[in-house]
């Protein structure tokens, strides 16, 4: 419904106020409908919480405080707005006030539940039945309109917070599609590339469709790279910027095997100086597990910077005569010699990998120097 159509409804309804003390007598269809939209919001809100655990920042937690202040201040007018439609359904009510402010105050929500926070509370409720209860719900918006003004820029916030910069302009996106690049492709997308990229990253049919956006659109990541760590202003990975600059000037000037040599020296440096000895946690072991408690600590945004590490990181072991990876592989960089494995493909993600993590690492530096 447009801003224009909330505006005409919420007039008529202020003339009309008789009208939503009456009691509303709903068909079988219409019981129906709302016995099963009643349902839907049920399950919604109780959702199967998928690795990883996500956890919000201290700012959008504020943020979340701050709503449940101004949804527990409304209580009162929304049982009001709809108590016509909890009398017609009344087996139906405790269903429906599990919409509270106390959704609000779990700190452990996961972004289909937010994602399900947005859409319920910034958009009018269609609840599928008669006129007169949709009037109801656009009665009860008109009245929300301080509320809703206000918890707009917060949901915003709560969204902007789970993602990086370069993905938060893709509409509708779902962490298990960036869990499906990072994670099982190994492809970085925290800070780069950039969104349109990123998108079409993301929006592939498949490993091999994603391989060939690398192939097609090399240039502008290796440029988005070069941003990336041309833009880091923190002590804690001023050593590695150089280097990180040397291998994209490889690359650019058709050296592909030196740029992913070092690409691959730079990843392990990177994270072992981070990470240390807990490196291996998160990296595969000689059976190809993974050990899930490791990545349950992170939050969404560590998750997406730091999953790549899951196949960059995929065993290989000469001695035991193990194919040679085609796709990039830290391991198969460093320890043969291989067309197969040296590619200006492999050398760019081998760069994507470095310069994500540098771009994640000089984040976390830059924060932590503005808490001090």
């Amino acid at each position: 419904m447009s801003d224009e159509e909330h505006g005409d409804e919420s007039a008529d309804d202020s003339g009309d106020e008789g009208e939503a003390e009456e009691r509303i007598e709903l068909t079988p269809e219409q019981e129906e409908a709302l016995r099963r939209t009643m349902e839907s919001i049920r399950r919604s809100l109780n959702p199967k919480i998928r690795l990883p655990t996500f956890t919000l920042p201290e700012s959008t937690l504020r943020n979340i405080a701050a709503i449940s202040r101004i949804a527990e201040a409304q209580q009162v007018m929304v049982a009001s707005a709809i108590k016509p439609i909890l009398d017609a359904q009344a087996a139906w009510q405790k269903q429906f006030l599990v919409i509270n402010s106390d959704i609000f105050k779990s700190k452990a929500l996961a972004q289909s539940n937010l994602n399900l926070i947005a859409s319920q509370l910034t958009k009018n409720i269609d609840f599928g039945i008669a006129e007169s209860a949709a009037k109801i719900a656009a009665q009860f918006t008109a009245q929300q309109a301080t509320w809703l003004k206000n918890i707009g820029p917060a949901i915003a916030s709560m969204h902007a917070a789970f993602y990086p910069p370069n993905l938060r302009a893709i509409e509708g996106l779902k962490f298990e599609e960036v869990e499906q690049v990072v994670m099982v492709d190994g492809i970085p997308l925290y800070g780069v590339p950039r969104t349109s990229t990123a998108e079409a990253l993301i929006r592939a049919d498949g490993a091999s469709n994603r391989r060939d956006t690398l192939g097609r659109r090399w240039k502008t990541i290796s440029a988005d790279c070069r941003d990336a760590v041309e833009g880091c202003t923190s002590g804690a990975v001023a050593s590695y910027v150089p280097f990180a600059v040397a291998a994209i000037d490889a690359l650019d000037a058709g050296h592909t095997a030196a740029a992913q040599a070092l690409a691959g020296s730079l990843v392990d440096a990177i994270l072992s100086s981070y990470f240390g000895k807990d490196r291996y946690k998160y990296t595969p072991d000689k059976k190809g597990k993974r050990n899930k408690d490791a990545y349950d600590e992170f939050s969404v945004r560590q998750f997406i910077a730091f999953a790549p590490m899951w196949q960059t990181y995929q065993q290989f072991f000469v001695t035991d005569g193990d194919k040679v990876p085609a796709t990039f592989s830290r391991n198969a960089t460093a320890h043969t010699v291989s067309r197969r494995q040296f590619n200006r493909r492999n050398a760019l993600q081998g760069l994507m990998v470095a310069c994500s993590l540098l771009y994640r690492l000089d984040e976390e530096a830059v924060a932590l120097e503005a808490e001090d």
